[in-house]
């Protein structure tokens, strides 16, 4: 892979702009009059993957505020302020002054929770109203919901005459549609994302133990961004996710194939990037062929992305390719970018159904299992465009041995 570009902290956009998250409420406000809700309760989002992944943060809270610390409850009215609750550890910070700065009325918990937020929806005259409640059942990865009982029944007594219901997915209606202030960060996220291969393609090699290559990657990923990566996951002769994003004191061997999941994050949003490679000048028998079948199935489902276009026409390639190895057709091949908590899947049913809009960003994958139980799959972020698909990533798509 050509030696990519340096990418500093320094040169990276800061936060967010006030615009754009004023953008964010108008767009879930739309949202909230066509479902005819005066106000949404919005708490925080543990995400059902792994303790060590990035996604542990407040996704809908991080996405109404711009912030990934440290608030833990938002109160979005159709009209009036926005108040996002904290501890007292937001204040004096860098944050509290941000979030103040955008429109944000930011309270820090004296005690329970739910004392704060009734204060907040008697203000905003909820007494009565209609309140939409995120991640109450059917969270992202989370069937049964993640409000806590205690928070929510409290909120519950004190509004008798209100109209709670679960909104879990109504944020990721407008979240999957990102602003071009949101994919030019996307863009950086991947770039930085690649930094991370480079690092994985200049230290794997026969005899060093995968922790190595796990902190070359992560190193060169927070040197380049700042923040922590959402996802540095990297297995010899297994899908890259089975490492559980830890480094691990496994010894590569000569002819083993190296996976990853390799995902950045610049100011919260994270883009994965995929390229699998062979450790050492030999390979299994059966690597070229998977390798060219991930490499030509990624470039003929970027061929067929369009608006209009549902996921299970997109991944038409890969399944036809799964079947003729006498696979089940429907694997996951498509992961959301941003905040992590995005829908994700293949052609399967309901996420298959999905179409496809300008805004779009996602992680394609296609795996293709060897028979040595590696894997070759090759995956970047892309952007759907009015006129097709666009990678966010440079590198080049192509077999590489790390002899």
């Amino acid at each position: 892979m050509p030696r990519l570009p340096a990418i500093t902290p320094e040169s990276l956009p800061k936060a967010w702009t006030t615009e754009e998250i004023h953008r964010r409420w108008a767009g879930v406000r739309q949202r909230m009059k066509e479902a005819n809700l005066d106000a949404l309760l919005v708490c925080q989002h543990h995400s059902g993957e792994m303790i060590t992944e990035r996604q542990d943060g407040d996704a809908d809270v991080e996405y109404l505020t711009g912030i990934s610390l440290p608030f833990k409850w938002v109160v979005l009215p159709y009209e009036g302020k926005v108040t996002a609750f904290s501890t007292n550890q937001v204040k004096g910070a860098p944050e509290e002054k941000l979030a103040q700065d955008r429109g944000i009325d930011v309270r820090v918990a004296r005690g329970p929770w739910s004392a704060g937020i009734i204060d907040a929806m008697k203000e905003a005259n909820l007494g009565q109203g209609r309140i939409g409640v995120t991640d109450l059942v059917d969270a992202s990865r989370q069937t049964e919901g993640e409000v806590t009982y205690t928070t929510y029944d409290a909120v519950l007594k004190a509004f008798p005459q209100a109209k709670f219901q679960p909104t879990s997915y109504l944020i990721d209606g407008v979240a999957a549609l990102h602003s071009a202030e949101e994919i030019a960060v996307l863009e950086k996220s991947t770039q930085v994302g690649e930094l991370g291969l480079q690092a994985m393609f200049a230290t794997a090699r026969p005899g060093v133990p995968q922790r190595t290559v796990w902190l070359a990657m992560f190193s060169a990923m927070v040197n380049a961004s700042g923040e922590r990566p959402f996802r540095v996951s990297v297995r010899a002769d297994g899908e890259g996710n089975s490492a559980l994003n830890r480094p691990l004191e496994e010894v590569m061997r000569a002819g083993q194939v190296l996976s990853q999941e390799c995902s950045a994050c610049v100011l919260g949003y994270g883009s994965q990037v995929n390229h699998s490679v062979v450790v050492g000048s030999s390979a299994p028998a059966d690597w070229d062929a998977a390798a060219k079948d991930s490499i030509d199935t990624f470039q003929e489902m970027v061929a067929l992305v369009a608006p209009g276009k549902t996921v299970k026409e997109v991944c038409a390639p890969f399944d036809k390719r799964l079947v003729a190895r006498g696979e089940k057709p429907g694997a996951l091949v498509i992961h959301s970018g941003g905040l992590g908590t995005l829908p994700r899947g293949g052609s399967a049913p309901p996420f298959g159904e999905t179409v496809l809009k300008a805004g779009m960003v996602f992680d394609m994958k296609p795996t293709i299992r060897l028979k040595s139980g590696g894997t070759a799959q090759f995956g970047d972020s892309v952007l759907v465009t009015e006129k097709g698909a666009r990678r966010l990533g440079k590198r080049e798509m192509k077999i590489v041995k790390l002899s």
